[in-house]
């Protein structure tokens, strides 16, 4: 017996061509209401325009592999774009060089010329919206939301994208990188810090360096580079690093140590590697993981010392125990501490590990599954001044919190019990929420007197105020990133319609939705026989993702 929905074409006559194009077009009526309808009240495209939000979203940008490593990483193209503007459209002359962070993030190992820059340029990722979300579920801080730009609202153009940041109801601060928040009318003493869900926070780490990319040939790329090669980043007597995998090969206890010299942890990135060049801000919230393959992982004992902010954080593995601690160094004096029963899997089992400490916690993770947590929330934004800052006076840095720079994060990583080799041995850095003024380039002048002073949320004697359906907006590229928090006063319109004077904020009827994932990556140029790139139009579907 045949299927009814599929009979042979024989069992009826042919359809007349009259009817196929009044069929065609009322399926193309159909389709278009119902494509207008999604875009108007479910989801809407946006393409990202700039480099705000990288490396989390690229905007207009060109891809540079590392011709030693095969490190590769996204650049971005404004500032090639606004040079040609001021220059009547031609492009900047000669080349510049560019580096591999894995090999050092101040020593070019390149050199690309601006022709082959603008050749290989891709447009800004394609990211899909919910819209009206918000009308039926409240905003949530660290949401990447797409809004109106309350200075400048009118057009799509003033569409902006940033991650959601201060919530209603609450005081701001951010502090050596990190957002403190407290309860309207509460005092100073009461601020701490906010922490990203794990799933953002996984999201959002950046990297430093990963032992998986190592120069092919370090002789020939010294010779290109002009100078000797510093070297892998880790070191330690009885450890070979010269590979992707460290090696050691005594079961006496021995130490790995990290070279902050050659390899700074701190806010670089390698998206702004056209920029203009500014100071780093040293980091201290940071991820560092191996997969650890030891002779004897009954006996193999670890000991991860992280030297940051006037404090040695500490995660132990031993006799079956996960200890983290936070140890004042000056007094060594233990100020928390956490012991949870943990046993390491079992001998040739993977055993992948991560050691956090970020937004003033630690914790211990093992084949991707949180194994310890040490949570120190007893610290005030002052304290977190004098650890971040000793020898700065407290005043000085509330009359200047954008010059003085925190003390630099040193590692060490202790080991004994069994020849071990790391595997996948990386380091990554979180986001950091660099400190700003404010100046009058970064205002419209139509909206009103400029506001002078600090950036909103970075003076420690005037804490950000966010009031009912009040949000702030900030980039994961700090650096490089136009945040609310230097906006000034709203456009007239927003005023007299919203009727919101507040500078900084973006009110909740100006959320335009949560950009929810990825759906069309910048797509790749297409090589052409003689070796040229021609137009970008194969969207690199390996790069579709949820955001978050």
């Amino acid at each position: 017996m045949s299927d009814p929905l599929h009979s042979p074409a024989s069992a009826h006559p042919a359809p007349s061509a009259e009817t196929n194009v009044v069929d065609t077009l009322q399926s193309l009526t159909v389709a278009f209401a119902l494509a207008m309808t999604v875009r108007s009240f479910v989801t809407e495209g946006f393409v990202i325009p700039t480099g705000s939000m990288a490396p989390t979203l690229a905007g207009a940008h060109f891809s540079f592999r590392s011709p030693e490593t095969a490190y590769e990483y996204s650049i971005d193209f404004g500032p090639v774009l606004g040079a040609a503007a001021m220059n009547g459209g031609q492009l900047p002359q000669g080349s510049r060089g560019l580096v591999d962070p894995m090999i050092n993030p101040l020593v070019p190992i390149a050199q690309w010329d601006y022709r082959k820059i603008t050749s290989e340029a891709r447009m800004g990722d394609r990211v899909l919206v919910l819209k009206y979300l918000y009308a039926f579920s409240e905003p949530q801080r660290w949401d990447v939301v797409v809004f109106k730009n309350p200075t400048d609202p009118v057009g799509d153009t003033q569409n902006y994208i940033k991650r959601l940041v201060g919530i209603e109801n609450e005081q701001l601060l951010t502090v050596d990188g990190d957002v403190w928040t407290a309860p309207l009318g509460a005092p100073l003493a009461d601020f701490r810090v906010q922490r990203k869900p794990e799933h953002v926070q996984r999201a959002v780490w950046q990297p430093v360096h990963d032992s998986d990319y190592v120069p092919v040939d370090p002789q020939a790329m010294s010779q290109r580079m002009g100078r000797s090669y510093d070297g892998p980043p880790w070191v330690g007597e009885h450890w070979d690093t010269s590979g992707r995998a460290y090696h050691c090969d005594t079961a006496e206890p021995t130490t790995l140590h990290w070279r902050a010299a050659t390899m700074p942890i701190d806010d670089r990135c390698g998206y702004n590697a056209l920029q203009l060049r500014e100071t780093p801000y040293p980091v201290s919230d940071i991820r560092v993981r191996a997969a650890v393959e030891a002779e004897d992982i009954t006996k193999w004992s670890m000991d991860l010392q992280l030297e940051a902010r006037s404090h040695t954080m500490r995660w132990q593995l031993n006799d079956g125990n996960a200890t983290l601690l936070v140890v004042r160094r000056d007094t060594g004096a233990i100020v928390a501490e956490e012991t949870t029963p943990c046993r390491l899997p079992a001998q040739g089992a993977s055993c992948d590990i991560e050691c956090w400490h970020v937004d003033h916690s630690l914790s211990l993770w093992i084949n991707g599954t949180k194994m310890a947590e040490l949570v120190y929330d007893h610290w005030t934004p002052e304290d977190r001044v004098r650890f971040s800052f000793p020898g700065l006076d407290l005043e000085t840095y509330r009359r200047t919190p954008v010059g003085p720079l925190p003390d630099a994060a040193l590692l060490a990583w202790n080991v004994a019990g069994s020849p071990v080799t790391f595997h996948h041995v990386a380091v990554d850095r979180d986001l950091y929420y660099r400190p700003n003024g404010l100046a009058p380039g970064n205002q419209c002048p139509t909206n009103g007197p400029f506001v002078q002073g600090l950036a909103f949320g970075s003076d420690l004697n005037a804490p950000a105020q966010l009031e009912a359906d009040q949000f702030l907006m900030m980039g994961d590229n700090s650096a490089y990133s136009r945040d609310g928090r230097v906006w000034g006063r709203p456009h007239p319109l927003v005023q007299a319609q919203l009727g919101e004077t507040s500078p900084f904020i973006v009110p909740r009827e100006l959320l335009l939705g949560k950009a929810w994932c990825v759906y069309f990556p910048a797509p790749l140029p297409v090589r052409m026989p003689d070796g040229r790139s021609g137009k970008a139009i194969v969207p690199d579907i390996g790069s579709n993702r949820f955001i978050r």
